[in-house]
Protein backbone atom coordinates (compact mmCIF):
# COMPACT_ATOMS: atom_id res chain seq x y z
CA UNK A 1 0.00 0.00 0.00
CA UNK A 2 1.29 3.46 -0.91
CA UNK A 3 2.14 5.94 1.83
CA UNK A 4 -0.10 8.96 2.28
CA UNK A 5 1.48 12.08 0.83
CA UNK A 6 1.39 15.31 2.84
CA UNK A 7 2.66 18.82 2.03
CA UNK A 8 2.86 22.09 3.92
CA UNK A 9 3.28 25.33 2.01
CA UNK A 10 4.21 23.18 -1.04
CA UNK A 11 7.05 21.48 0.89
CA UNK A 12 6.81 17.69 0.78
CA UNK A 13 6.67 16.15 4.26
CA UNK A 14 6.81 12.61 2.89
CA UNK A 15 9.94 12.17 0.80
CA UNK A 16 12.82 9.71 0.40
CA UNK A 17 14.32 10.94 -2.89
CA UNK A 18 17.40 12.42 -1.17
CA UNK A 19 19.29 10.28 1.38
CA UNK A 20 20.47 13.43 3.16
CA UNK A 21 16.96 14.89 3.38
CA UNK A 22 14.44 12.15 4.07
CA UNK A 23 11.14 12.64 5.86
CA UNK A 24 9.05 9.63 6.79
CA UNK A 25 5.70 10.81 8.15
CA UNK A 26 4.22 7.78 9.85
CA UNK A 27 1.07 9.18 11.47
CA UNK A 28 -1.27 11.81 10.00
CA UNK A 29 -4.05 12.41 12.49
CA UNK A 30 -6.64 14.49 10.61
CA UNK A 31 -9.81 12.46 10.14
CA UNK A 32 -11.42 13.67 13.36
CA UNK A 33 -13.92 16.52 13.63
CA UNK A 34 -12.76 20.00 14.62
CA UNK A 35 -13.58 21.68 17.91
CA UNK A 36 -17.33 22.20 18.10
CA UNK A 37 -18.92 24.77 20.39
CA UNK A 38 -22.59 24.15 21.16
CA UNK A 39 -24.47 27.17 22.51
CA UNK A 40 -27.33 26.09 24.75
CA UNK A 41 -30.45 27.65 26.23
CA UNK A 42 -31.28 26.04 29.55
CA UNK A 43 -34.94 25.46 30.23
CA UNK A 44 -35.89 27.65 33.20
CA UNK A 45 -38.70 25.38 34.41
CA UNK A 46 -38.12 21.86 33.09
CA UNK A 47 -35.04 19.72 32.83
CA UNK A 48 -33.00 19.81 29.64
CA UNK A 49 -31.95 22.42 27.13
CA UNK A 50 -32.31 23.63 23.54
CA UNK A 51 -29.42 23.94 21.09
CA UNK A 52 -29.34 27.59 20.01
CA UNK A 53 -26.32 27.55 17.72
CA UNK A 54 -23.31 25.46 16.77
CA UNK A 55 -19.90 26.80 15.78
CA UNK A 56 -16.73 25.07 14.68
CA UNK A 57 -13.70 27.02 15.86
CA UNK A 58 -10.55 25.11 14.87
CA UNK A 59 -9.04 21.72 14.22
CA UNK A 60 -5.74 20.32 15.47
CA UNK A 61 -3.84 18.03 13.10
CA UNK A 62 -0.84 16.05 14.32
CA UNK A 63 1.99 14.59 12.24
CA UNK A 64 4.48 12.07 13.66
CA UNK A 65 7.49 10.69 11.85
CA UNK A 66 11.23 10.67 11.32
CA UNK A 67 13.87 13.02 9.92
CA UNK A 68 16.68 11.02 8.34
CA UNK A 69 20.03 12.06 6.90
CA UNK A 70 23.37 10.40 6.12
CA UNK A 71 25.71 12.13 8.63
CA UNK A 72 25.31 13.80 12.01
CA UNK A 73 26.26 17.17 10.54
CA UNK A 74 23.82 16.77 7.68
CA UNK A 75 21.07 15.78 10.13
CA UNK A 76 21.53 19.02 12.07
CA UNK A 77 21.31 21.01 8.84
CA UNK A 78 18.29 19.01 7.73
CA UNK A 79 16.47 19.56 11.04
CA UNK A 80 17.03 23.31 10.72
CA UNK A 81 15.70 23.26 7.17
CA UNK A 82 12.67 21.27 8.29
CA UNK A 83 11.90 23.92 10.93
CA UNK A 84 12.03 26.48 8.14
CA UNK A 85 9.37 24.52 6.26
CA UNK A 86 7.03 24.93 9.22
CA UNK A 87 7.75 28.59 10.02
CA UNK A 88 5.21 30.34 7.72
CA UNK A 89 1.73 30.90 9.11
CA UNK A 90 -1.68 30.38 7.52
CA UNK A 91 -0.43 28.19 4.71
CA UNK A 92 -1.93 25.16 3.00
CA UNK A 93 -1.55 21.72 4.56
CA UNK A 94 -2.46 19.24 1.80
CA UNK A 95 -3.18 15.67 2.92
CA UNK A 96 -3.75 12.90 0.39
CA UNK A 97 -7.12 11.22 0.94
CA UNK A 98 -5.38 7.82 0.87
CA UNK A 99 -2.01 6.55 -0.30
CA UNK A 100 -1.65 6.88 -4.06
CA UNK A 101 -5.03 8.59 -4.67
CA UNK A 102 -3.49 11.81 -5.98
CA UNK A 103 -6.49 13.63 -4.44
CA UNK A 104 -5.84 16.00 -1.55
CA UNK A 105 -7.80 17.63 1.24
CA UNK A 106 -6.58 21.13 2.05
CA UNK A 107 -6.43 22.80 5.46
CA UNK A 108 -5.32 26.38 6.06
CA UNK A 109 -3.21 26.30 9.19
CA UNK A 110 -0.13 27.28 11.17
CA UNK A 111 2.33 24.99 12.92
CA UNK A 112 1.74 25.55 16.63
CA UNK A 113 4.36 23.16 18.01
CA UNK A 114 7.25 20.95 16.92
CA UNK A 115 9.13 18.48 19.11
CA UNK A 116 12.22 16.47 18.16
CA UNK A 117 12.77 14.17 21.17
CA UNK A 118 16.20 12.87 20.19
CA UNK A 119 18.19 10.22 22.08
CA UNK A 120 21.99 10.17 22.38
CA UNK A 121 22.34 7.30 19.91
CA UNK A 122 20.35 8.99 17.16
CA UNK A 123 23.11 10.47 15.00
CA UNK A 124 21.54 10.26 11.55
CA UNK A 125 17.83 10.07 12.33
CA UNK A 126 15.47 11.62 14.88
CA UNK A 127 11.75 11.36 15.52
CA UNK A 128 9.55 14.41 15.16
CA UNK A 129 6.03 15.39 16.16
CA UNK A 130 4.28 18.58 15.10
CA UNK A 131 0.83 20.04 15.59
CA UNK A 132 -1.02 22.32 13.21
CA UNK A 133 -3.72 24.74 14.30
CA UNK A 134 -6.13 24.66 11.37
CA UNK A 135 -9.29 26.31 10.23
CA UNK A 136 -12.09 23.90 11.23
CA UNK A 137 -12.79 22.53 7.74
CA UNK A 138 -10.82 20.82 5.03
CA UNK A 139 -11.52 21.69 1.41
CA UNK A 140 -10.92 20.22 -2.00
CA UNK A 141 -7.97 21.68 -3.89
CA UNK A 142 -10.07 22.53 -6.95
CA UNK A 143 -13.45 24.12 -7.58
CA UNK A 144 -16.52 22.58 -9.16
CA UNK A 145 -18.70 24.62 -11.52
CA UNK A 146 -22.36 23.83 -12.20
CA UNK A 147 -23.89 25.55 -15.23
CA UNK A 148 -27.57 26.06 -14.52
CA UNK A 149 -30.03 25.09 -17.25
CA UNK A 150 -27.14 23.02 -18.70
CA UNK A 151 -25.44 26.27 -19.68
CA UNK A 152 -28.33 27.42 -21.87
CA UNK A 153 -30.16 30.75 -21.70
CA UNK A 154 -32.76 31.12 -18.96
CA UNK A 155 -35.83 32.97 -20.27
CA UNK A 156 -38.51 32.44 -17.62
CA UNK A 157 -38.96 33.50 -14.00
CA UNK A 158 -38.77 31.92 -11.56
CA UNK A 159 -36.18 29.36 -12.66
CA UNK A 160 -36.09 26.35 -10.32
CA UNK A 161 -33.26 23.85 -10.36
CA UNK A 162 -31.89 21.25 -7.96
CA UNK A 163 -28.11 20.95 -7.68
CA UNK A 164 -26.13 18.28 -5.85
CA UNK A 165 -23.18 19.44 -3.73
CA UNK A 166 -20.36 17.15 -2.63
CA UNK A 167 -18.66 17.37 0.76
CA UNK A 168 -19.85 17.00 4.36
CA UNK A 169 -20.38 20.65 5.32
CA UNK A 170 -21.99 23.73 3.82
CA UNK A 171 -19.89 25.70 1.35
CA UNK A 172 -19.76 29.31 0.16
CA UNK A 173 -20.28 29.48 -3.61
CA UNK A 174 -19.52 32.04 -6.28
CA UNK A 175 -22.62 32.80 -8.34
CA UNK A 176 -22.12 34.24 -11.83
CA UNK A 177 -25.06 35.62 -13.82
CA UNK A 178 -24.57 37.06 -17.31
CA UNK A 179 -27.35 39.15 -18.83
CA UNK A 180 -27.78 38.12 -22.47
CA UNK A 181 -30.75 40.35 -23.30
CA UNK A 182 -33.37 42.36 -21.42
CA UNK A 183 -36.26 44.76 -21.77
CA UNK A 184 -36.08 46.65 -18.47
CA UNK A 185 -34.43 44.22 -16.08
CA UNK A 186 -34.37 45.85 -12.62
CA UNK A 187 -33.73 43.04 -10.11
CA UNK A 188 -32.09 39.62 -9.81
CA UNK A 189 -32.70 37.35 -6.83
CA UNK A 190 -30.87 34.11 -6.00
CA UNK A 191 -32.37 31.88 -3.32
CA UNK A 192 -31.47 28.52 -1.84
CA UNK A 193 -34.91 27.20 -0.93
CA UNK A 194 -33.32 24.34 1.02
CA UNK A 195 -31.94 26.60 3.78
CA UNK A 196 -33.87 29.85 3.00
CA UNK A 197 -30.70 31.84 2.24
CA UNK A 198 -31.27 34.52 -0.41
CA UNK A 199 -29.64 37.60 -1.90
CA UNK A 200 -31.07 40.21 -4.26
CA UNK A 201 -29.56 42.94 -6.40
CA UNK A 202 -31.87 45.76 -7.47
CA UNK A 203 -30.59 48.05 -10.23
CA UNK A 204 -31.03 48.61 -13.95
CA UNK A 205 -29.21 45.83 -15.78
CA UNK A 206 -28.02 46.02 -19.37
CA UNK A 207 -27.23 43.27 -21.85
CA UNK A 208 -23.72 41.77 -21.49
CA UNK A 209 -23.35 42.84 -17.86
CA UNK A 210 -21.97 40.18 -15.52
CA UNK A 211 -23.11 39.92 -11.91
CA UNK A 212 -20.72 38.03 -9.62
CA UNK A 213 -21.77 37.15 -6.07
CA UNK A 214 -18.71 35.87 -4.18
CA UNK A 215 -20.09 34.35 -0.99
CA UNK A 216 -16.68 33.39 0.40
CA UNK A 217 -15.18 36.88 0.15
CA UNK A 218 -18.60 38.51 0.65
CA UNK A 219 -18.54 40.77 -2.37
CA UNK A 220 -21.17 41.60 -4.99
CA UNK A 221 -19.95 43.14 -8.24
CA UNK A 222 -21.24 43.99 -11.70
CA UNK A 223 -18.46 44.06 -14.28
CA UNK A 224 -15.94 44.28 -11.43
CA UNK A 225 -17.58 47.22 -9.62
CA UNK A 226 -18.99 46.70 -6.11
CA UNK A 227 -22.74 47.30 -5.80
CA UNK A 228 -25.41 47.29 -3.09
CA UNK A 229 -27.56 44.27 -2.31
CA UNK A 230 -30.14 42.99 0.16
CA UNK A 231 -30.28 39.64 1.94
CA UNK A 232 -27.35 37.44 2.99
CA UNK A 233 -24.66 35.53 1.16
CA UNK A 234 -26.20 32.12 0.46
CA UNK A 235 -24.54 28.89 1.47
CA UNK A 236 -24.97 25.52 -0.21
CA UNK A 237 -25.66 22.47 1.92
CA UNK A 238 -24.07 19.09 1.18
CA UNK A 239 -26.39 16.90 -0.89
CA UNK A 240 -29.31 18.43 -2.83
CA UNK A 241 -30.11 22.16 -2.89
CA UNK A 242 -33.27 23.62 -4.42
CA UNK A 243 -32.21 26.84 -6.14
CA UNK A 244 -34.62 29.54 -7.25
CA UNK A 245 -33.63 32.43 -9.54
CA UNK A 246 -36.05 35.29 -10.05
CA UNK A 247 -35.74 38.39 -12.22
CA UNK A 248 -37.92 41.48 -12.53
CA UNK A 249 -38.49 42.50 -16.15
CA UNK A 250 -41.72 43.61 -17.86
CA UNK A 251 -40.73 42.04 -21.16
CA UNK A 252 -38.52 39.39 -22.70
CA UNK A 253 -35.16 38.60 -21.15
CA UNK A 254 -32.46 35.96 -21.14
CA UNK A 255 -29.45 35.24 -18.98
CA UNK A 256 -27.03 32.47 -18.11
CA UNK A 257 -26.08 31.41 -14.60
CA UNK A 258 -23.46 29.23 -12.96
CA UNK A 259 -22.51 28.22 -9.42
CA UNK A 260 -18.90 27.46 -8.50
CA UNK A 261 -17.94 25.96 -5.15
CA UNK A 262 -15.18 24.17 -3.31
CA UNK A 263 -16.23 20.97 -1.54
CA UNK A 264 -15.95 21.44 2.22
CA UNK A 265 -15.37 18.65 4.76
CA UNK A 266 -15.67 18.34 8.53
Amino acid sequence: MSVVDVKYDSNDLQTASNAAKTIITRDILEKHIGEKIINLKQDTIRDGFDVVDVQYTNKMITLNGWLISNTATALRTWADEFKGYLRPNEKNLDVETYGGSGVYRRYVCSCSSLSIPEEHWQTTQVPYSCEFLCQPFGKATSTTTINLNSGGNITATPHNENVSITGTYKCKPTITITVVSETDLTAIKFENDTNDDWIQVSRSFAAAEVLVIDCDNETVKVDGTAIDFTGIFPKLDPSTNALVLEVTDSGAFSYTASVSYTSTYL
